[in-house]
Order: structure tokens, then sequence, then C-alpha cells
């Protein structure tokens, strides 16, 4: 899937699962709603950066597009070490970090990161932030460094707002975009390795998905049809959590 679809689908993934909570549960607030909405849809692009091409990859300049050659080079040099069963050789494109198991594990650095305190939870927000910026906006809406702006103020305005609060949650968004991103992929032709390193079929990276016939390519028809279903589904989750 794109870009945008990616980071629209965490927003609503992560929205909809609030409303489902305060229907059963106390009321989030805002900080969760709001916050949590934005770390879901930068999360939900964090899985390409193993792709030097990816918006994850832009976001940063040379920084991310560095830290974008190191995870694929990574990426790669695992799935080889691994991959007895793997006919498909090449970059590290959705391999490793195409995996609940990578969700897990940047949803546990999250969390570590806002735990450590109020700095670490507005790095967390900041880099979120602008990356769900870049997916959601095109360059000539947001500008150069929209993104970066809006990174800013929204981690100083929620660390500001609670600069002694426990920030430990923000693991959670991160692990619903990240495993949104997995899931979304796993719509398309060619699926992702979604429960490595358990083995599938006999094979440690076996391909996952809906069955082909409801599968579509990337940027195609069937992903607009799947964007068109999600902001629906958007709608309703925001309605949900007014009414």
């Amino acid at each position: 899937m794109m870009g945008r679809s990616h980071a629209l689908s965490g927003v609503v993934v992560w929205l909809a699962g609030c409303a489902v909570v305060e229907r059963v549960g106390p009321d989030l607030g805002w900080r969760s709603l709001a916050v949590g909405a934005l770390v879901a849809g930068g999360a939900a692009l964090a899985p390409d950066l193993d792709h030097p091409g990816s918006t994850a990859a832009r976001v940063l300049g040379p920084v991310t597009r560095w830290a974008a050659r190191g995870v694929d080079a990574v990426a790669v040099r695992v799935r080889d070490r691994t991959c007895a069963c793997c006919a498909r050789r090449g970059g590290g494109h959705r391999t490793l970090t195409h995996t609940a198991l990578f969700a897990v594990a940047l949803g546990a650095l999250a969390a570590l990161a806002g735990w450590a305190g109020p700095f670490g939870a507005a790095a967390v927000v900041y880099l979120s932030a602008a990356l769900a910026m870049h997916g959601l906006l095109r360059r000539r809406t947001r500008g150069p460094f929209g993104g970066h702006a809006v990174g800013l103020l929204a981690a100083a305005a929620t660390v500001g707002a609670a600069p002694g609060g426990s920030w430990w949650w923000l693991g959670l968004p991160v692990f619903v975009g990240c495993l949104t991103h997995t899931l979304g992929d796993s719509l398309t032709v060619y699926g992702t390795p979604l429960l490595w390193p358990l083995r599938v079929r006999g094979c440690r990276w076996a391909l996952l998905g809906t069955p082909r016939r409801l599968r579509f390519r990337t940027g195609g028809t069937g992903e607009r049809v799947a964007v068109a279903v999600i902001g629906a589904a958007g709608v309703l989750a925001a309605w949900a959590l007014a009414a």
C-alpha cells in the first residue's frame, strides 16, 4: 500500500480502538485520542524504513536515508541467513520490518522512551507526528517544513500539558500503527512474512495474506477502494467518539 493509505489506516484503527474502549471503559482523554492518532499514523509508515525511497526514509533527509540503507542491509542479511525456502533475492523490503515481531519490538522501544521521561516522549511524538504529516499531506500542502512544525508543536503541547505524566502508553499506538501497516501490505499481491520467525508450511519467511483473488496491486483500483472503506470507518469512529 502507498504511504498515504498506511498513515490513514493507522489513524483510523487507533480511533476505532479508542471508540470501542470508551464504550466499555473509562474516558480516555484527549491525549490518548489526538496524540495517539498522530503517533499511530506515523508509526504506520515506520516499517517502510527498509526501503530507501519510502516516505519514512525521506522524513529527516540524509539521516533517515542512511538509516534506511542500514535497515535494508540488516534485513537482507537476516533473511538470507535464516531462509532456505526463499525464491526471492534482492533488497530487504517487506521482510524483517514487515513482521508482527517488529511491531512488538518498536512498540516496546517507544514505551521505554516514554517511561524514561518527557524528553523521550517528546522524541516519539515529534518523529511520529512529522512522519504522519509527510504521509498524509502532499509537499505543496504541508510545505518543506510543515510536517516538522506539526511534530514540534505536538511534542511541546503534549509534554508541556503533563510534564510529570506517564508516557509508557505511547508504545501502544506505535505497535498498532506498525501492525496495521503489515496487515495492510498483506492485502496486496506480494503479502508479508507476518509470523516470522514461526514456521508456516515449513518456512519461516512464508508470505501470508488474504486469498489470492482478494488481493490488489499497490496503487491500483483495489487500494483506492480499500482507502475509501478505511475513510468511511474513520468517519464512523470519529462519530462514535463524539457521541
